[in-house]
């Protein structure tokens, strides 16, 4: 390995000690490189980011990030919470149940985990907080639902890894996080479950009516028909995931401007802005990370890791619980799609080399990003719940640890049962 490497890494590193943004520390770790060893021209760094920002895949980005914001304004995600609500209302815990399933649904609309986590905790948590319901509890909750957000399509984290790892379809990416996103679910009702019974946490009184059940599906009909036409539509082979993106944009002004008729100018205006700014700290990161992850490759660190990794164990078992063990600590500092750009390229290959396959790798490694935005230090859906519920970061991050524990056991039978992961690509190709 190239000795001079460490002029990359170092500057990389202090400056993610001292809080820096990401994006600049892959480019100040890579200005330190270019400019102590001398080996490469400056204007390296320009093209790699030119021709890492100028990708067509990674135009879905801003497009699903804007549909989703259009969806929050137009009300479609309220009309949501309402059907989710008359579903599971009447179970013991039903506001605690609804947010989960109202963070599975949402998942479908905004591919965002920091967007629903937000949304979720906006609308669900002051009638939680009228019926008894602890704010740490309700908070951390809504952070732990929000990992769903870039697992079940559409994932703007896939389309980042797709436009990295290009043997991989991003529609195939799409289809394999379903399944794996429902057992998370899962397994966080069984602990909403057991802790509702625990503390005694109220059920609504009454059955459900056949009248309030067709409402709440008439109103919400129209915002989960939306993930069932992306799925198929880049499945079937009918638009891209970019023009899928675009599409997504289209529907949710149709609904919000002529059905619901609810979304105005300004608030369009307003998406566009937001959902722009989002974007761009996205694609700061994709671009930077580009002149960094070619240095990295050129310093031949990817084979003397995966040499590394091979001398320690050829237990295929054991070297994918070590990949694990690495994105988890790494997803306790770094956000998700540096990870997979600075390690996709480094850890596929090793994958492969252990017999996964590539999409099953994919949406392995994306799951165990998702859930590092809820393990503290740096979990930014906790950043995002905590002043929303009105909770101290100590407070989120010990009642987070329940959900938390439930998920790394949702990983572990992801990763270890590859057909929860491939029998939907599979049977849909």
């Amino acid at each position: 390995m190239d000795s001079n490497i460490v002029y990359l890494l170092v500057p990389f590193g202090v400056a993610l000690l001292l809080g820096v943004p990401v994006g600049f520390c892959l480019g100040l770790g890579v200005l330190g490189f270019l400019f102590f060893t001398n080996e490469l021209p400056l204007n390296v760094m320009s093209q790699q980011m030119y021709s890492a920002a100028a990708s067509f895949p990674l135009m879905a980005i801003p497009f699903f990030i804007f549909a989703g914001d259009l969806m929050n304004e137009s009300g479609i995600t309220t009309r949501l919470i309402g059907f989710c609500k008359v579903l599971l209302g009447r179970i013991r815990g039903g506001l605690a149940h609804s947010m989960i399933l109202t963070g599975t649904l949402f998942a479908g609309l905004t591919g965002s985990a920091t967007a629903d986590t937000a949304a979720t905790i906006k609308i669900l948590s002051p009638s939680m907080e009228k019926e008894g319901y602890y704010r740490d509890f309700t908070a951390a909750l809504a952070a732990s639902t929000g990992v769903l957000g870039p697992i079940i399509p559409p994932s703007a984290l896939m389309i980042v890894y797709g436009a990295t790892v290009s043997s991989v379809s991003v529609g195939a990416m799409f289809m394999g996080g379903v399944l794996p996103g429902l057992l998370i679910s899962l397994f966080l009702v069984f602990v909403v479950a057991r802790i509702s019974k625990k503390r005694n946490y109220p059920k609504g009184e009454g059955s459900m009516t056949a009248a309030e059940l067709l409402t709440g599906l008439k109103d919400a009909s129209l915002a989960l028909v939306m993930p069932v036409i992306i799925l198929v539509g880049i499945r079937g082979g009918i638009f891209t995931p970019t023009e899928g993106g675009a599409v997504a944009v289209a529907y949710s002004l149709i609904i919000g401007l002529l059905v619901y008729r609810t979304l105005t100018f300004r608030q369009i205006f307003t998406s566009a802005v937001n959902s722009g700014i989002t974007a761009s700290i996205i694609m700061l990161v994709v671009a930077a990370s580009a002149p960094f992850g070619w240095i990295v490759s050129i310093a031949q660190v990817p084979v003397h890791f995966a040499a590394m990794i091979l001398d320690f164990s050829s237990n295929p078992i054991v070297i994918l619980l070590l990949i694990n063990l690495l994105l988890f600590v790494v997803g306790m500092f770094l956000e998700g799609a540096a990870i997979v750009l600075l390690l996709a390229p480094i850890l596929a290959p090793l994958a492969d080399g252990i017999g996964l396959h590539p999409v099953h790798f994919a949406v392995l490694m994306c799951v165990n990003i998702c859930i590092g935005m809820i393990t503290p230090p740096v979990g930014v859906n906790l950043f995002v719940a905590a002043p929303i519920g009105n909770v101290t970061m100590t407070q989120i991050s010990r009642a987070v640890m329940p959900f938390l524990l439930a998920e790394i056991a949702a990983l572990m039978i992801i990763a270890f049962y590859p057909p929860l992961t491939l029998w939907l690509p599979m049977a849909l190709r």
